[in-house]
């Protein structure tokens, strides 16, 4: 639509383009001539009367890539599909008068570079293109000198931004590698930080707990030299006795029974002591087979009953055997333990209470008595070695290893120990109760299990 104001000597004419002039649809290319491998710079001319044709002309016997659009949806069409370094562009095409050909160039290709052809020499036409984003203008007819050096300085401000943009992009990539290194740097500080304060921790700790078991260990050489005497003096008292002559064959017969007690005595001090010992190296073995459990423990009920006369035992437990693969000496040791320890804890006469149970995977064995129970504050701390009960530490005998080895034996079997105290509000006192794996024929599958009643608990 645009028309020539001037004539000009050097003005790209018709018949500059005439040779050149095809017809082009989108989506075709033109010749693409080489430059040493390089791809040659994309130009898209948009211009419905001869100047775009010659214009073209020109540019592609420079050795560019051309695409003429004399149309619209010519010009739609080829930047939809195609990408261009610089597009020079009439304002406004006869087909589409309405339409602000540089706005909507912008619109469909916005990484081009943009050249206004226009036929008015206008201050205002000149604002207009620059404001609507175009890099440059050009009056119509196009001087083929002015055209050369404005596309000449588009590509040269297109290569600069591009040579910008990567030296922008190369700054932010060394930015985001030293923000990068800075945070790791940060994080290896803190974590060194943090394993340093941990190993500070660590061997305070450690340090503490030296010191712990220095103090437990004294303890409990001064506690093995007591209750070692327990039995000692005794033994070696009525084995004086037995000795005199006046003594009756009747008394020795009472002084070697009282002397035989006093050495089982001083002997499971011993077992107690070695259980201990290969319990905390890592030491400790089991001998299993298969055991009926409930008469096992009913047969170590038998023979403490025999050797206790201030309290009065009971065991409650099935007529039916209940298997365990068990270690029987171990299992024995751990359930003598316990009733030692409710004897310990409970005043005579008061009651001691076995029972033996079962369900679908365990065989149950607890102990119970009607002492002063456990204080929830030493619940688990009563199962560490050489501990006794804070209240009555000063009553009671004994080594304070006899849960710290029941414990370790159920452990060593897949078991578990378990403490409560009584609900009951006329009564107090604490219950023990060790859980065994049955033996895996005596195991009740899930889809079975239903049909099985379970033992009152």
């Amino acid at each position: 639509m645009d028309t020539a104001q001037e004539q000009n000597p050097n003005a790209i004419k018709e018949d500059d383009g005439a040779s050149d002039q095809t017809t082009t649809t989108p989506g075709t290319a033109a010749a693409r001539p080489a430059h040493d491998g390089e791809q040659a710079p994309r130009m898209l001319v948009v211009g419905d009367d001869t100047t775009g044709v010659a214009v073209g002309a020109v540019l592609r016997m420079d050795g560019y890539t051309v695409r003429l659009a004399t149309t619209t949806a010519d010009a739609d069409a080829l930047m939809h599909e195609e990408t261009f370094d610089i597009i020079l562009t009439d304002l406004r095409l006869s087909d589409a008068p309405e339409v602000d050909m540089l706005t909507r160039a912008q619109e469909l290709a916005p990484g081009a570079t943009f050249i206004a052809l226009t036929g008015y020499a206008t201050l205002e036409s000149a604002l207009h293109a620059l404001r609507a984003g175009a890099y440059g203008y050009l009056v119509k007819p196009v001087d083929r000198d002015e055209l050369r050096i404005t596309v000449g300085r588009a590509l040269e401000r297109r290569r600069l931004e591009r040579d910008l943009a990567a030296r922008v992009r190369e700054l932010e990539e060394a930015h985001r590698q030293v923000t990068n290194f800075n945070r790791k740097l940060q994080r290896q500080v803190e974590q060194a930080t943090a394993d340093l304060r941990e190993r500070v921790a660590a061997l305070d700790e450690a340090n503490q707990l030296l010191q712990r078991t220095q103090e437990q260990h004294d303890r409990f050489v001064a506690m093995v030299a007591h209750e070692m005497r327990g039995p000692l003096n005794p033994i070696i008292n009525y084995a004086q006795l037995a000795r005199r002559s006046t003594s009756t064959q009747e008394s020795r017969e009472r002084y070697m029974d009282i002397i035989v007690e006093h050495a089982f005595r001083l002997n499971r001090m011993v077992d107690d002591l070695q259980t201990a010992t290969r319990l905390s190296t890592g030491q400790f073995t089991l001998k299993r087979s298969r055991q009926d459990v409930a008469a096992l423990v009913a047969e170590l009920v038998e023979q403490f009953i025999a050797s206790t006369h201030d309290h009065k035992v009971t065991i409650d437990r099935p007529d039916e055997a209940i298997y365990a693969l068990v270690d029987r000496d171990r299992i024995s040791q751990a359930v003598r333990n316990l009733l030692d320890n409710a004897v310990k804890y409970s005043s005579p006469p008061g009651p001691i209470e076995v029972r033996v149970w079962r369900d679908d995977a365990y065989a149950h064995i607890s102990v119970g008595d009607y002492g002063v129970g456990i204080p929830e504050a030493e619940r688990k701390r009563i199962f560490e070695a050489f501990t006794r009960l804070q209240e009555r530490s000063s009553e009671v005998s004994g080594s304070g290893l006899g849960l710290y080895i029941t414990r370790g034996i159920v452990a060593a079997h897949e078991g578990i120990l378990d403490v409560s105290n009584r609900n009951d509000e006329r009564a107090q006192g604490a219950i023990f109760t060790i859980s065994l794996p049955l033996a895996e024929d005596e195991a009740i599958e899930p889809s079975s299990a239903a049909s099985v009643a379970d033992q009152p608990g």
